[in-house]
Order: structure tokens, then C-alpha cells, then sequence
């Protein structure tokens, strides 16, 4: 018989033979309450009354979010091979869930999901150059997602800030339409753009834009597109977070990339 039953038990017997909740209550130092409570329950349902009923529902609406966000959880780290901190970020992008890492790294270890196996390329360590001042040196690219779909990406060497833009072909006329969007929305007058060496960007049309805006013109040397490794970075972030969970033919993607965009400058974590 368990501890608390029998002990319950003799509260009750003692008032029975004693007659006096009073004295029985001081005896055994509990509350009327609680004596009555539980005299109550012996004599509707006998032994079985002393027992702690369980408030556990039977189903609990909690325990079926639970096994969703673990689903949620096991697909990211399956299909995208994502991290702890990429699995929380896009918990919270693409579901509204918030959770913990603790959490998170609780429900791969449950279902036995091993840590990711990635491989480490060694090479020779390069000397980075960071500005300190925003707009010093914005770099910026263009990336080919599908056919008939490019992105161009601005991004401050500074602060990190990038501006996004969709556009079905990459010409001049497009780049100086950027161009303005950048200017337009990056929070700090922009001195110096830096690109590769893509014909889009050393037309006419473009330099003398940027001639007008007195903004300067930095291109990289040929094969050389580690000197322009922050947009890479953030283009690759792009189709490894945003560009898989959305249809890049989709006449609304201009609108997702806004919000995305938005995401990324202002609640995105880095791990830079």
C-alpha cells in the first residue's frame, strides 16, 4: 500500500473512533479540509478514493503540438541538413514556433538523429578586410535561381544590411534599377559599390549612373570571387533558406522576397 494511502488511512480511523476532526486534525497536523476531503472520498469509493487521482487529460491538445514540432523539426535536420540554430530560426520564419535550442537538441537526441557530418575543406587562412564604416563598401552581385528568374544582392560590408531585388533578365537598365532601390532603402548613403567583372555592371549606362550618384566603382580581380565572399555568403544563405521552401516561378515571389529580406536584416541571427 503506498505511503501517502496508508497515512491518509489513518486520519481517517482515528476520526471515526475519536469523533473529533479537531483533535485529529492537531494530531496529525493537517487542515480540516483536508480530513474532510478525504473521509469524503473513502466512504464514496472506499480504498480506492485515498488514491491521487491523475489530472493528466486523457487527450492533451499540448502533447499533439509536441509531436508536430518534432515532425517539423526531424524534416529540417532530414531534408535541408540544418543545424541546431538554423532549425530554431526557421522554426520561428516559417511555423511561429519558438523554441529553445535546449529543446531542440532534446528532440534529436529522442529519436537517436546524429550530429551533422560536414566536411571540413583546410586551406591556407585568409586575411579578411572588414569596413568600419556603413556604406563604405557595398558589394554586390547578381545570382541566375531559375530560368527567367535572377536576384540582385547588395549587401554593406559593414553592417551586413542587404537589399534583394527579382528581375527576369540581367541588363544595364535593370542594374541601374537596383541601383536606385539600393540608394533608395540602405539606412546610410552608400560611397563605393564593389562587383565581379558581369558586363552588366561595366556599361555605360550603369558607370555613368554611379558617376551621377558620385558613388564609386570597385571591381574584383578576374577568378577572384573570394574578394567578393560576403555576397556569395548571403546568396548562398538565400537558396539554402529561403529558395527551398518557396516556388521561384511564382508570380508572388517579389512579395516573399521582401519579407524574407526583411527577416534577414532585422531578426535573422548570424553567425558572423
Amino acid at each position: 500500500m503506498d505511503t501517502k494511502v496508508k497515512n491518509r488511512l489513518k486520519w481517517i480511523k482515528l476520526y471515526e473512533e475519536l469523533g473529533d476532526a479537531k483533535e485529529v486534525c492537531q494530531h496529525f497536523g493537517i487542515s480540516r479540509f483536508t480530513l474532510r476531503k478525504w473521509s469524503k472520498r473513502y466512504k464514496e469509493r472506499g480504498m480506492e478514493g485515498l488514491k491521487n487521482i491523475s489530472t493528466r487529460p486523457k487527450n492533451s491538445p499540448l502533447q499533439k503540438r509536441d509531436e508536430i514540432n518534432e515532425e517539423i523539426i526531424l524534416t529540417l535536420r532530414k531534408e535541408r541538413k540544418l543545424g541546431v540554430r538554423r532549425i530554431q530560426s526557421e522554426l520561428k520564419r516559417l511555423h511561429e514556433i519558438s523554441l529553445s535550442v535546449a529543446t531542440i537538441h532534446k528532440v534529436l537526441k529522442k529519436h537517436e538523429v546524429g550530429y551533422l557530418q560536414l566536411k571540413r575543406h583546410y586551406r591556407k587562412q585568409v586575411k579578411r578586410y572588414n569596413c568600419k564604416i556603413p556604406g563604405e563598401r557595398v558589394q554586390m552581385d547578381v545570382c541566375k535561381i531559375a530560368q527567367g528568374v535572377y536576384q540582385y544582392t547588395a549587401i554593406d560590408d559593414c553592417t551586413r544590411y542587404k537589399i534583394l531585388g527579382i528581375y527576369k533578365r540581367r541588363t544595364s537598365l535593370n542594374t541601374v534599377n537596383f541601383l536606385e532601390c539600393v540608394i533608395k532603402h540602405m539606412p546610410f548613403p552608400i560611397q563605393r559599390i564593389q562587383t565581379d567583372r558581369g558586363q552588366e555592371f561595366f556599361a555605360y549606362l550603369v558607370q555613368d549612373y554611379l558617376k551621377e550618384k558620385k558613388i564609386k566603382f570597385r571591381p574584383i580581380k578576374a577568378f577572384s570571387p573570394h574578394l567578393n565572399g560576403k555576397v556569395e555568403r548571403s546568396q548562398r544563405t538565400d537558396l539554402d533558406e529561403f529558395y527551398t521552401s518557396i516556388n521561384p516561378n511564382a508570380s508572388d515571389l517579389p512579395d516573399k522576397l521582401k519579407v524574407w529580406e526583411e527577416y534577414y536584416n532585422k531578426q535573422r541571427s548570424h553567425s558572423a
